[in-house]
């Protein structure tokens, strides 16, 4: 949108902060992300059908999307599946027994998972186990706090690790191609190379504050 069309601009804002508000509140509404998403994205054609969008819509990264749909796909195909409390049901006496340990154990695979296969949909994979073990009567606080920093922090290993990656990546291979330049391109190994000494480095950091204050980590968080 041209910045000489402030009043598509207002529109477009106005769309925007209301899916924001509608995601925020769709489980309250009773309407799934899905609908949000496609009411938004109608919305936002409506208000720009009077715009020639033919230039901007060569600019989307079309493999990008597919890429991170078959990734969801994938993700809900498994947690319909019952695999997820399959997993749930072996790991609640591994939590019972050393909560220290497992904790520790659920940093470093969460990170090394998550620079497999994004740490976007691994974390949406483990919310339901962890909330199982909730449910359970378990303290699972410290296993919030070990999601939360081996995800953060795996996500940093390779290039598929977080959604700002790939596109990240998809940036500068554009940008390669249009300047001429490969050295401009970063590629799946320059990242690894670059990456993964820093998220091994972080988590060691991470295991270390986990080690030294336990206490902290595993006081329960009462959420009035």
């Amino acid at each position: 949108i041209e910045l000489d069309d402030p009043k598509t601009w207002r529109l477009a804002l106005i769309v925007l902060g209301l899916m924001v508000l509608l995601f925020i509140f769709h489980r309250q509404l009773h309407w799934e992300a899905w609908v949000v998403g496609t009411v938004g994205m109608v919305t936002l054609f409506l208000v720009g059908r009077h715009l020639q969008l033919d230039p901007y819509l060569e600019k989307v990264e079309y493999s990008l999307l597919l890429f991170f749909m078959s990734l969801f796909v994938m993700v809900g195909g498994v947690e319909h599946s019952h695999f997820l409390q399959y997993i749930g049901q072996h790991i609640v006496p591994f939590v019972r027994d050393d909560l220290l340990f497992a904790s520790i154990t659920l940093l470093w695979g969460s990170a090394l998972l998550s620079a497999a296969i994004d740490n976007i949909p691994f974390t949406a994979a483990m919310i339901p186990i962890l909330l199982s073990m909730e449910t359970q009567g378990l303290n699972v606080t410290p296993l919030w706090w070990c999601l939360a920093m081996g995800v953060g922090m795996g996500g940093n290993g390779t290039h598929i690790g977080s959604t700002a990656n790939v596109f990240i990546v998809t940036l500068s291979e554009r940008l390669a191609q249009k300047e001429r330049d490969p050295a401009l391109a970063i590629t799946p190994g320059l990242w690894f190379r670059k990456g993964t000494p820093a998220m091994l480095a972080t988590l060691l950091v991470c295991t270390l504050l986990l080690v030294v204050f336990f206490d902290f980590f595993s006081a329960p968080i009462h959420i009035k």
